[in-house]
């Protein structure tokens, strides 16, 4: 006799797989085989996941066709089964997966894009935070200006493309009417993503970009322009903050 987690483990490794040997002999035919009943929980479980990736990744799905869509959502969920009670979260590791189906193929881009649209719908479900009061950095005397460290509103999100991923999600859009076809070479893309109140993708400055990816990695102001302005010795650090601050997508300012 099977323990309940080793039956438990035989289920699901049958909804999973193609084979069902091993939970099928210890499932009741009563009038429908041990087979077709696991089937039934199979294809609810296929067409509950694809469902899901569809809502979270409709760019990707009308860029590959709704087949191959099919295809990978299976393929998909081979690799990274749902464990959660809370499908909104399948979709991280999408864009993971579709770099290394596509790793040195003209697809890639395909990855990015999906990075893109994961950005989005994480900013969608994020908490509310209030932007920063620009009066509060008033408040703090300027030799301590070094140690603070600054944080991003919750509902942001910084995505990096090689690609134009912008574009292709503006063309892909449902209410899109345009037959254009994105040149692949027409990147790179420096994007933020912020919900505030409604979704907004913005290109911004590479300075700007990468002084926000530092703020998110918890670095002190010293340390994010010291990065900066090793990759770019023109950066205006007091011209970058103030954009950042009209943008809104700061939240908060912690001295040391």
């Amino acid at each position: 006799m099977l323990s309940l987690r080793e039956l438990q483990r035989h289920f699901a490794a049958g909804l999973l797989e193609t084979t069902d040997e091993l939970a099928t002999e210890w499932i009741r035919a009563d009038g429908i085989s041990p087979s077709a009943r696991l089937a039934i929980y199979r294809n609810n479980l296929h067409a509950g996941f694809l469902k899901t990736l569809t809502l979270e990744f409709p760019v990707i799905r009308r860029l590959v066709g709704e087949d191959y869509f099919r295809q990978l959502s299976l393929a998909f969920l081979a690799r990274h089964p749902s464990r959660s009670g809370d499908l909104h979260h399948v979709g991280a590791p999408f864009s993971n997966f579709l770099s290394e189906q596509f790793t040195a193929t003209e697809f890639l881009y395909l990855a990015d894009v999906a990075r893109l649209e994961w950005a989005c719908q994480e900013c969608l479900v994020a908490e509310s935070s209030e932007p920063l009061d620009p009066q509060t950095l008033r408040r703090i005397p300027a030799d301590a200006y070094g140690e603070l460290r600054f944080t991003l509103r919750r509902a942001s999100r910084l995505v990096h493309s090689s690609f134009p991923v912008m574009r292709i999600w503006e063309v892909n859009q449902p209410d899109a009417v345009t037959d254009e076809i994105v040149d692949l070479r027409s990147g790179p893309d420096h994007l933020l993503v912020m919900r505030s109140p409604s979704l907004e993708l913005r290109r911004i400055p590479v300075g700007d970009f990468h002084l926000l990816t530092k703020f998110a990695e918890g670095k002190t102001l010293d340390s994010a322009i010291e990065a900066v302005l090793a990759a770019d010795s023109q950066f205006d650090l007091g011209a970058a903050l103030r954009r950042c601050i009209g943008l809104g997508v700061l939240a908060q300012v912690t001295p040391k």
